[in-house]
Formats: C-alpha cells, structure tokens, sequence
C-alpha cells in the first residue's frame, strides 16, 4: 500500500527574538516532513503563535537545563539544576540520566532552523556520549552520572544502559547526518549506526524479541526482569525508521512485537481504555501488568510516570508512517481520555489503575498532558479536545514544574506544532538499462507494506532500584 503524501504548509515564524543565538529571517522559512493525512494540528491560535511559543520555551527551557559544566566543548541536560528532586531511582547528587540525555539531543537537532548554536551544542552532547559508554558496549550510554561527572556507581550501577536513553540517541544521531551531514568533526550516520547495533545486541531479546529494560535486564538468571518490558520503550516510528535507514528487517521484527504485546495486554485488560502500565511482565509466558515494586515501587503494573510517555511514542508512529495498529489502540484511549476528564485536560490524574480507576495522586501534570496532545492528533474529531491540551501546557510555567514534566512539555509541543522529523532515505537512484514497470502489481515500499492482515489488527521513568539492585546481588 502506497502512502500518499501530504506536505504541510511552509512554517513562516514572525516572531520577534533576541539577537544572538536565536535565527532569524533564513531559519523562519522551513519545510517539514509532512505528518500523516488526516492528522491535525491544534487551530486555535495561528501557526505563527505557536512557533513563537514553542521557541520561547525552549530558550526558558534551554537556560535552565543545558549544561556544559562537564569538560570543555561538552554539553548535556542536567536534570537537578532546578533544585527540584531527581527521581527514577537515580542516585544521589545526579546530575543527568540517558533518558535525559537523548531528550536533550532530540530536541537539539530539531530546533536547529531556529538555534544557531545547535549544532555545537549536539556536538558537545555526542562528545558527553562517548565519554560515558555503557560497560557492556559503548555504543550504549551509562545511565547515571552524578556531581564530579561520573557514573554512579554501587548500589545504582550507572555503567549499565537503559533502552529508552539509547533509541533516542541513535534516532537524533540519522537526524543529524540527515541535516548536517557526516563530513565533519563527527561522523553522525557511523555513530548512528554503531548504537543501533548495540541496541539490537544488547537491549532487544534474541528470543522474543522484545525491547528489554536495559543490557543488564536477565544477565543475573531472573526470568521476571528478563521478560519484562518497558511502556515508555515502545517507539514503534523509531524502530521503522531504524528498519528503513538499514534495510535491517529485525527492527520490523521488534516493531510486530511491540504492536502485539500492546494488542495482547489491552484485549485482555484494558479493552475499553486501552491503558498500558510501566511495565509488563511474563512475556515469555501469559503476559501480566507488572507486580508492584517489580522494578519500581507500587504502580509499576499501573499507568504511572512510565506510562505517561506512552501515548506521545504510540501517537508518533501514526503522525510519521500511519500505522493503523497505533490507530485503533490510540482511539480507544482518547475515547477513555476525554470521557474520564470532560474535555478538560487539568483533570486529568497522575496515574490510573489498569481497571480506569485513579490513583489517590495529584493531577494536571504536564508529563502527562503533553503526551495526551500528541495522542489527540490522530482524527480530527479531537480538535477541541486537542485545542484545549495546547492551551493548558501554554499556562504552565517552567518553575512550577521540574526536568521530567518541562522536558517531556517542550517535547510535546515539538510535536503539536508541526515540528517533530524523521530521517529519510536516501532516493533510490534508477538505472538506466532496467526498464520500470509501474504496473507491476507488487506492493509499493513503505511501512505498511508489512503489515498484517486487517484481521489481526486488534489490537521509565526508572531504570534500577533498590529491590533490583538487591536481586542483583548489589548492597
């Protein structure tokens, strides 16, 4: 099935900004590469007001979180220079994780046509990169890194990788070498594609091939961590776009599974709201919502700070390649979504049981709002829905909130506002002795030439902590 194609107007920002590092007239004028037909964009303010809102947050959210303080011409996202607590089980006195540290270079390489600095900057961020490889590979970053800029080290383990850290790390690295190139300091697309392979050798099972927690996840004979995975790792549009810079058919492979861990865990317990805990366990058996502290503490099998990236990761997919197995889950949610909150995005809750149920936890958390936004793109029908989710993030100031929720807000608004990229392949060149039959019959290259029958269709935050540091053997 052939995609058609639809291009989004040219971005034309009239904005009035500071001199200095922030572009002007050039960088106003940029073509993205188009979301899916049939998705929205939030239409109650002018396209031109929502880029300068985007750009204004992320100058506010750039000065307080880019750091270079470890190492000249080093840069990284330092997660506690708002003085807020750092959680995900991180140690103490940290300074950055992997998660924050592929945000970081995902929202560098994208704001690029509006941040003159941006590619000193990614540079600095890849430098950071190699200077913390994982001990098991060093295509894969060591998660943790505390004051002193080192890794942390026992009871927390910092030389150790997590998944969601490295996807994004190596899916900005072929942004880059598709906007830089890789003929200078730093070859984008060779780094590209070492962390890909250690991915794949690494944080994806040789036998199920689900995404893992990490390179250490069933290294210690624990079947329970071994074959449980990670919600907030299912970034099915990076796995396709891994699969179509390649040509490597496995990373289609990880995408089928992920798609049918989500079928199979709705169908059984989610079937009217589609909601998906932190984390899922017994893979290699009858999957289950984790137990509580599995991994992390008592909503691990619940829809927690894991889970709230969730509908960002599963909504990408559809707004790049149009998956409709992303569709159908994410209709059901925003159904759910809208139902339990009136429309009304700030009542929306920190966490929900599996059943729907609310956990006894604040609300109107722009982690979670962020994501719902993006998730609301998929049909037109949400329109007002998604209106008032833009609106919200725009009332929220970046004090009242710390690292995870301004991060994962500026993320969202990459998104909403028609922002977010994807790397594309190099054009096929023809030759010009092999005659083209257009008419051939066979199905035409793109993401869901692979897909299943119709029929078949139905559909971390933290890393380590002290129970599974404790199951490794670690006091």
């Amino acid at each position: 099935m052939r995609h058609p194609k639809r291009h989004l107007p040219t971005l034309l920002l009239s904005l009035c900004m500071a001199a200095g590092s922030w572009s002007g007239g050039v960088a106003a004028q940029n073509v993205h590469a188009p979301y899916y037909p049939g998705t929205i964009l939030p239409n109650r303010q002018p396209q031109a007001t929502m880029d300068q809102q985007l750009v204004t947050f992320y100058k506010d959210w750039k000065a307080v979180y880019l750091s270079g303080e470890c190492g000249s011409g080093r840069y990284f996202v330092k997660v506690n220079a708002d003085h807020k607590p750092v959680g995900g089980g991180a140690a103490p006195n940290t300074i950055t994780v992997s998660e924050a540290h592929g945000y970081g270079m995902l929202l560098t390489v994208m704001m690029a046509d509006y941040d003159d600095e941006a590619q000193k900057i990614f540079d600095g961020m890849v430098r950071y990169f190699q200077d913390h490889p994982a001990a098991s590979d060093p295509g894969l970053m060591a998660w943790n890194q505390i004051e002193g800029c080192g890794d942390s080290t026992d009871p927390f383990r910092g030389d150790v990788s997590a998944t969601d850290g490295d996807l994004d790390i190596a899916y900005a690295l072929l942004l880059a070498d598709q906007k830089w190139g890789s003929q200078g300091t730093i070859d984008y697309r060779s780094e590209a594609n070492t962390v890909m392979a250690a991915i794949m050798k690494h944080e994806v099972h040789p036998r199920t091939q689900h995404l893992m927690l990490g390179d250490w996840a069933g290294t210690d004979g624990d079947p329970e961590l071994e074959y449980t995975t990670r919600s907030s790792d299912f970034m099915q549009s990076h796995l396709y776009s891994f699969f179509a810079m390649t040509g490597d058919k496995r990373w289609q492979t990880v995408r089928d599974k992920t798609y049918s861990i989500i079928s199979d865990f709705t169908q059984r317990y989610s079937a009217k709201s589609a909601l998906v805990p932190d984390f899922i366990s017994h893979l290699d058996t009858s999957l289950t919502p984790a137990r509580p502290d599995l991994v992390e503490g008592p909503y691990d099998g619940s829809y927690s700070w894991n889970a709230a990236r969730y509908p960002w990761r599963i909504g990408l997919d559809y707004l790049m390649y149009g998956d409709p197995r992303a569709l159908y889950t994410l209709t059901t949610f925003n159904r759910w979504a809208r139902a339990t909150t009136h429309d009304e995005p700030g009542n929306f809750n920190s966490g929900y049981r599996i059943d729907g149920s609310a956990i006894e936890e604040a609300h109107n958390e722009p982690a979670f709002v962020a994501a719902l936004g993006v998730s609301a793109m998929i049909n037109p029908d949400n329109q007002l829905w998604l209106n008032n989710l833009w609106d919200n993030l725009q009332r929220r100031s970046i004090r009242d909130h710390d690292y995870y929720g301004n991060t994962l807000k500026l993320l969202g608004m990459v998104v909403m506002s028609g922002h977010w990229e994807r790397p594309q392949p190099a054009p096929l060149k023809k030759t010009a002795h092999v005659p083209v039959h257009p008419s051939s019959g066979s199905a035409a290259p793109g993401p869901v030439a692979s897909l299943p029958p119709a029929s078949h269709l139905m559909l971390a935050r933290g890393f380590m902590f002290k129970k599974l540091l404790g199951r490794r053997g670690v006091s």
